[in-house]
């Protein structure tokens, strides 16, 4: 480390990230890991940032908030980006790699708002989220509910809330958490509201750079990684990757690791209205975390019917 801290002295490692305070604040909890490192954070205002009128599905993907960090990384405006995991394509820029999964926030939605449960909410209660898996699981289990597009950031989201346009809104636990935000809100039974695949992990991407400073922001930033968190997400994401699900799709992946080395994935397909849903789990050795996922994901397709099922 005393090696990496010299290297950096005279020119900070740049971390690249969303301008959002959530955002950012993932962004300090990497600066505060890197310590004694010295780094910088350059912030920018994403495309998936500015379109707040449409679901982010409807304006172009998820990978709205990624491409324009993975430009500035591979023309070398920064030297690593920080993502939410859940934000990222399964495929993603040429010339790049995930250095480091970081151990997991809380992976689980909330409830927000003065309904202490998804059951006690009104008949045709209006519940808002951007989220086309949050809307069709919403819509499988309370189909008499009201989903409205909610987008922005998380205070927007919340004053919106207060404003009484809504009776609840879904948020992710791990949002209100690193932003410390003291908001009544209940935490969701993944039974009920399985998470996003990657929902809670922070990733950092770096370029796939053999020189010395490629070199070495690739040994700081490995430092970081959390094994646990990592294997999880490999099963999540290959699970995703092979059901092919575009941001239309509604699809839940959650894997757990256990001390001996089991990994569990439970995945979720559903229709976007949430009428119809497949559902399904495996077990598999951590090393096997790819193949599990994909394995599972080969299931529910099965019980799909196939690819047309996909949005």
């Amino acid at each position: 480390m005393t090696r990496l801290t010299d290297f950096f002295a005279a020119r900070p490692l740049m971390l690249g990230s969303r301008a959002s305070a959530l955002a950012l604040a993932q962004a300090d909890i990497v600066r505060d890991r890197l310590a004694p490192l010295a780094t910088d954070i350059l912030s920018l205002t994403t495309r998936g940032d500015r379109i707040l009128d449409r679901s982010l599905a409807d304006a172009g993907g998820k990978g709205l908030f990624v491409k324009e960090l993975e430009r500035q990384l591979l023309d070398g405006g920064c030297d690593a980006a920080v993502h939410s995991m859940k934000d990222m394509e399964t495929v993603f820029a040429d010339g790049t790699a995930i250095a480091a999964v970081l151990p997991r926030e809380d992976r689980r939605d909330a409830l927000v708002g003065p309904f202490a449960t998804i059951d006690s909410l009104p008949q045709g209660a209006v519940v808002g989220t951007a989220s086309v898996r949050r809307q069709a699981l919403l819509c499988h289990y309370r189909p008499d509910l009201r989903i409205e597009l909610l987008r922005g950031n998380i205070n927007t989201r919340l004053a919106a809330l207060a404003e009484g346009r809504y009776d609840a809104i879904i948020l992710a636990i791990a949002g209100l958490r690193r932003l410390a935000l003291d908001v009544p809100h209940t935490p969701l039974d993944p039974a009920i509201m399985p998470p996003a695949a990657a929902q809670g992990a922070l990733a950092i991407q770096i370029r796939d750079a053999d020189d010395d400073r490629g070199r070495a922001v690739a040994d700081a930033i490995a430092s970081l990684n959390c094994a646990k968190a990592s294997a999880e997400v490999t099963a999540e994401r290959a699970m995703l990757a092979h059901l092919d699900g575009s941001c239309h799709t509604p699809i839940a992946a959650s894997a757990t690791l256990d001390d001996d080395g089991t990994l569990h994935l439970d995945g979720m397909v559903l229709s976007p209205d949430g009428v119809v849903a497949h559902r399904d789990s495996e077990t598999a050795p951590q090393e096997d975390a790819t193949e599990l996922g994909q394995q599972l994901g080969a299931r529910l397709l099965d019980a799909a019917g196939g690819r047309g099922f996909l949005a």
